[in-house]
């Protein structure tokens, strides 16, 4: 954020020795360089935040529960009201701060507090060691089926590594990996498990698991590829509408607080009624039920933003506004609160689904990898909403 302050251009202007005015001409190639920084450097920090914090959160709140006292539940209010306040002035009030370097400088000095008060704190924080990566054991099991490719299964399975102890039936597809599984005559099964050249049937049928649910986790672009209508085409769409309420001015950042809301009572009210309705294996169907009320849900909200925009165009041609891009269309923004709020209930089923269908269906000791799988297809639908914009 710091960098991204800096690349406007009233910062450094007298240091490049370029005019300090919001114009195309005042932004030099040392702006450009602090901007193209700062983008990478954003989303490392956003990837690390959300990968580390959920973890970090088990570990510590482990313990706070186990030692719950009057203090901490004072401290958790005050710092629940801390975060609801700092997310208020957010929305509101940096949605009236005209100059760019102070909409990006109060969220940079926010995140230093926030930053120095986190290290205060370092030396009484609960630490739990590695305590070794899953995720690591697919990629294992696939180099020992690898290094054993030319080699053919056994007639009885029983030769199979861990047979013995299977729990359940074997899976037809992907045989291919079971040869990790199979015992060398020429070397002991200690010296093969400690070369990685031997993993029991269990564990492979783990990974084949894991990768039948990789094409699924692949459907996922659609959902993010319609979340990113919210940050590039429904922005776009409200720049130069009518925001008057009155005398007073709604910022664009108001409809990503209804937004939220959304997305986090959605969700619960289509629990509570999905159990109504369904009440057999209503946790085994409830998962399934919601990754289709999600796509539902997107089809509603393209089709919703596409109704608006039709008539957002009817209006700029009646009013002869095609020529005249700056000009306030008269046509109240709130035209948009539909398509941001169906945008809202997607996104919260869509993560409320996505959790409880691996939480149900996978090991507790994989559900976060396989989160991460599903994010990364929710992220190529997003790379694809950016290339979209050039349509």
């Amino acid at each position: 954020m710091g960098f991204l302050t800096m690349s406007t251009p009233p910062v450094l202007h007298k240091v490049t020795g370029t005019c300090g005015s919001y114009e195309p001409d005042c932004i030099g190639d040392t702006q450009k360089a602090l901007l193209y920084t700062a983008l990478p450097l954003l989303a490392i920090g956003t990837a690390g935040h959300t990968v580390s914090l959920p973890s970090f959160l088990e570990e510590q709140i482990s313990n706070v529960i186990l030692n719950l006292t009057p203090r901490v539940c004072l401290a958790d209010f005050f710092g629940s009201f801390a975060a609801f306040a700092i997310g208020c002035f957010a929305v509101m009030g940096l949605a009236y701060i005209k100059p760019w370097s102070l909409r990006f400088g109060i969220p940079a000095i926010i995140i230093l507090v926030a930053t120095l008060i986190f290290l205060t704190r370092s030396c009484s924080y609960v630490y739990v060691g590695p305590q070794g990566s899953h995720l690591a054991t697919v990629f294992k099991v696939l180099m020992a089926a690898t290094s054993k490719l030319f080699r053919r299964l056994p007639a009885d399975d029983k030769e199979l590594h861990g047979m013995s102890d299977l729990a359940k039936p074997r899976t037809t597809g992907l045989r291919c990996l079971d040869k990790a599984a199979i015992v060398l005559p020429d070397q002991s099964v200690e010296e093969q498990q400690k070369t990685w050249k031997l993993w029991t049937i269990s564990e492979v049928e783990a990974t084949k698991f894991i990768i039948s649910l990789i094409p699924m986790s692949m459907s996922f672009v659609f959902f993010g590829l319609v979340s990113s209508l919210g940050y590039t085409f429904f922005v776009e769409q409200g720049k130069h509408m009518n925001r008057k309420v009155g005398k007073l001015t709604v910022p664009l950042t108001i409809f990503w607080w209804f937004c939220d809301q959304a997305s986090s009572y959605f969700p619960k009210v289509f629990s509570c009624f999905f159990s109504l309705v369904c009440r057999k294996n209503a946790q085994e169907r409830a998962p399934i039920a919601g990754i289709m009320m999600s796509m539902l849900l997107g089809i509603l909200c393209s089709i919703t933003a596409a109704k608006v925009e039709s008539r957002r165009l009817d209006v700029v041609k009646s009013h002869g506004l095609l020529d005249k891009p700056d000009e306030t269309i008269p046509m109240t923004v709130f035209w948009l609160l539909p398509q941001f709020l169906l945008l809202g209930a997607l996104n919260g089923m869509y993560d409320m689904s996505l959790q409880s269908y691996y939480s149900y269906y996978i090991s507790p000791t994989m559900f976060k990898y396989m989160l991460q799988i599903g994010r990364i297809g929710e992220s190529l639908g997003f790379v694809g909403g950016i290339v979209a914009v050039y349509v």
